[in-house]
């Protein structure tokens, strides 16, 4: 929230982190699919950075041996074209134009991990409350239904989580 609170001051605008409701609609772009583009089983390769064919391989040049990756399930049928992060924009977007909406990087929200049904007014998403926050989208590293429109995730608002970033929204 830092960041957004700085670009605020900046442009004299007001950006923040979607809550959770906000990311998820943007996802979905008025889909009922588990992804954006259809359902799990899609062949993602030019539409999300997910894991993949390339992260079956990532072990073989980098520093750590493969089996250093060999816990994390991978769908070696598909190639992004990437092992790890891809540029922005890499991938088609969604009906909405947004990029990157499943895969490449999560992105937190602003919303605290509540239980569903999701309820608007029940405090989840109070900037100043304690507790950990949701994360939707998945990563490089998570399989398709791990970055499902609805799949949701919670860490500590502290966290310096690897494979997680953020998107802001300009609320004027």
């Amino acid at each position: 929230m830092e960041f957004c609170r700085w670009l605020s001051a900046k442009t004299g605008r007001q950006f923040s982190l979607p809550d959770e409701a906000q990311w998820e609609w943007a996802c979905r772009c008025g889909s009922a699919e588990a992804m954006s583009y259809g359902n799990v089983d899609a062949d993602f390769g030019t539409l999300a950075n997910l894991a993949d064919r390339r992260f079956v391989l990532v072990g073989d040049t980098g520093q750590w041996p493969t089996s250093a990756f060999d816990w994390i399930p991978k769908v070696a049928a598909v190639d992004d074209s990437a092992r790890v992060t891809a540029d922005v924009g890499k991938y088609a977007p969604n009906a909405w134009g947004l990029h990157d909406m499943h895969g490449n990087a999560a992105e937190w929200t602003r919303s605290l991990y509540r239980p569903y049904p999701y309820q608007e007014g029940d405090g989840r998403n109070d900037p100043a409350a304690a507790g950990p926050r949701v994360v939707r989208g998945g990563s490089f590293h998570d399989r398709p239904h791990r970055a499902r429109s609805a799949f949701r995730l919670a860490y500590p608002a502290w966290a310096g989580v690897y494979g997680v970033g953020f998107r802001v929204v300009c609320e004027d």
